[in-house]
């Protein structure tokens, strides 16, 4: 019974033990100044300079004690530079600031009726151009509404000046799913009317391609017709029309 009671009591101490020690060792982690700041990505477009994103965060948050550093309003900082797309953060036990972040990948550059321009990503997102970074992309320009052009918002299909940036995106996804095409297509246009246009090498006239309605279709024509037509007999016309199911309607000059 006595051997009972006394191995009780020595696990009871040393959990004691072992809770102190642990609060110790937590207060003095907590207590301990901040040591550095490390940048962590596995995406690097361009828009983003670290040394720039790491002299922020240390203004922020730079030789303080560990427990003060605010991590919410950190991630909020981060939050608002439009060119991240999402980020995560965690202090490590030497005390440095571990930031991992990863920006958006812009896919075509829009020009507006205004003379604003923004990109657009894959998954539709809005972000805004940089006087530090241009990445060579596709460009679409014409009748398209741009209002804000300072930070980043994902297109949705409910508000009417995002119709045609919407539109442009899905050009562009048809675009690139087509090899021959996408090696073709140097730009895309939106007239007055909000009918697409496309701008092919070797083809000096209009390539009309309308609506989004098959646009796969349409462009698979457009390849075809390309294929088996010279190029110096494109050149004699003024506008390529695959606004047509099934056909191509071609004007000369």
């Amino acid at each position: 019974m006595v051997k009972k009671i006394l191995s009780i009591a020595l696990w009871v101490i040393t959990a004691a033990a072992l809770v102190v020690l642990f609060v110790f060792a937590r207060e003095n982690y907590l207590n301990r100044p901040l040591q550095s700041i490390q940048l962590i990505t596995e995406t690097d477009t361009g828009f983003v300079r670290k040394a720039e994103v790491r002299e922020e965060l240390w203004q922020q948050c730079g030789s303080k004690k560990i427990g003060t550093v605010d991590m919410v309003k950190l991630q909020k900082h981060l939050d608002g530079n439009p060119w991240i797309a999402s980020n995560t953060s965690y202090i490590d036990l030497d005390g440095t600031l571990k930031v991992s972040y990863e920006e958006y990948e812009p896919k075509f550059r829009v020009f507006g009726k205004n003379g604003r321009s923004v990109y657009v990503t894959e998954e539709g997102v809005v972000i805004p151009t940089s006087r530090l970074y241009t990445p060579y992309v596709m460009v679409a320009s014409g009748n398209f509404d741009i209002d804000n052009d300072k930070e980043a918002y994902t297109l949705t299909d409910t508000l009417e000046s995002h119709r045609n940036l919407i539109n442009a995106l899905t050009w562009f996804k048809a675009i690139e799913a087509n090899d021959f095409i996408s090696s073709s297509v140097g730009q895309i246009y939106c007239n007055a009317r909000n009918e697409f246009e496309l701008t092919v090498k070797d083809i000096d006239a209009r390539v009309i391609v309308g609506d989004t309605c098959l646009a796969a279709d349409k462009l698979k024509r457009l390849e075809i017709f390309m294929k088996q037509r010279p190029s110096a007999e494109s050149k004699n016309m003024k506008s390529i029309n695959l606004n047509y199911k099934n056909q191509i309607v071609c004007t000369k000059r």
